[in-house]
């Protein structure tokens, strides 16, 4: 597998390509029908200002202080975090932009009351070893982004990648606990062992549905657990972050049934509901020894930083209040395609 053009092992496997979002969109209507509920993983404050901004594209949402848009606010964000995985070897890649006008050609005018959002590719695709799964999404903000990643699709998934798609729902159908539902930064890759985090907030992330769909489709070949998450938790992810081997950063408040089994003999830095829900665990490993952290007007993660410096890991602060203030950082803005352990 050593020339595959995607192949993700382990979270902490050695980061050599990677897809990093836009900073395109529009935020979702307040009509939208699942948009309170999705709202309760937000702290209050960014939950107000959704309510603000509802309905507005990003490039049209200036900042009062900045005079700023979202958009120009979210690209160089998104840049500073570039520049740093350049530094550290990284390819990176960017999907292709999509608009309101491609959404209403392609998927059709109502689906626009849900919004769009490309600056977080994680959630479409969940990528195990050689194989890609387009994911069917519960969460319908990114239900249109699928269309930007088909050109990368189409010329990374060859020469023995296996790309799939999940059972998908109508673009505006809401769902039941029956329809296998599946987001990315649900799903945590430690080898053969994959965590798939599933909150008890039924307008957001993936459900036991799901998990049962990809326990199913991995076969015996994999050990697939199922982690319950409390409602003000969107996805594993915001909750758990796996630096290198045994070593764990996590919350484990957010674990409505205890931390997961896989992770008991591990080496915790562990942290507070509040600090997850600002974001603090969703860095980036780049490999076992270098750690790209998110950091925010809310928090400095420097308890973070100094812990995993203490065990001999490199840090790389990347300001995120942006990203961070949409519920998602620095993992959630990517989708990694090669990611391989080197022992």
């Amino acid at each position: 597998m050593e020339d595959a053009k995607i192949y993700v092992d382990y979270e902490y496997g050695k980061l050599r390509e990677v897809i990093v979002g836009l900073s395109t969109g529009m935020t979702p209507d307040l009509k939208a029908p699942w948009f309170e509920n999705a709202l309760r993983i937000l702290p209050e404050d960014e939950a107000a200002y959704a309510r603000e901004t509802a309905g507005m594209n990003f490039a049209d949402m200036i900042h009062p202080d900045t005079g700023k848009s979202e958009s120009e606010m979210l690209e160089e964000e998104t840049q500073a975090f570039i520049a740093v995985l350049k530094k550290l070897g990284v390819k990176v890649l960017r999907p292709k932009e999509i608009t309101p006008e491609f959404i209403r050609e392609n998927y059709g005018e109502k689906i626009l009351i849900n919004g769009y959002s490309q600056d977080f590719p994680r959630d479409n695709l969940v990528i195990i070893g050689n194989t890609v799964i387009e994911c069917n999404l519960r969460t319908p903000i990114r239900k249109t982004d699928i269309s930007g990643f088909s050109e990368i699709l189409r010329e990374k998934c060859v020469d023995g990648v296996r790309w799939v798609a999940m059972p998908h729902t109508e673009p505006l159908a809401i769902p039941g606990d029956e329809t296998p539902l599946l987001e990315g930064g649900d799903v945590i890759v430690l080898g053969t062992t994959i965590l798939v985090g599933n909150s008890m907030n039924p307008a957001v992330g993936s459900n036991e549905a799901g998990y049962r769909w990809l326990k199913n489709f991995l076969g015996d070949a994999f050990n697939v657990m199922r982690v319950p998450l409390v409602p003000e938790i969107l996805h594993l992810d915001c909750v758990l972050s796996v630096p290198r081997r045994g070593l764990a950063i996590l919350c484990p408040e957010a674990f409505a049934e205890g931390i997961p089994k896989a992770l008991e003999d591990f080496d915790t830095i562990t942290v507070s509901l509040e600090a997850a829900s600002r974001l603090a665990v969703n860095g980036l490993p780049v490999d076992e020894s270098h750690y790209i952290m998110s950091y925010n007007d809310h928090n400095d993660n420097e308890y973070i930083r100094e812990e995993l410096e203490k065990r001999g890991i490199s840090v790389y602060p990347v300001y995120f209040g942006v990203h961070n203030g949409q519920g998602g950082s620095l993992r959630c803005a990517t989708q990694a395609l090669t990611r391989r352990c080197e022992y």
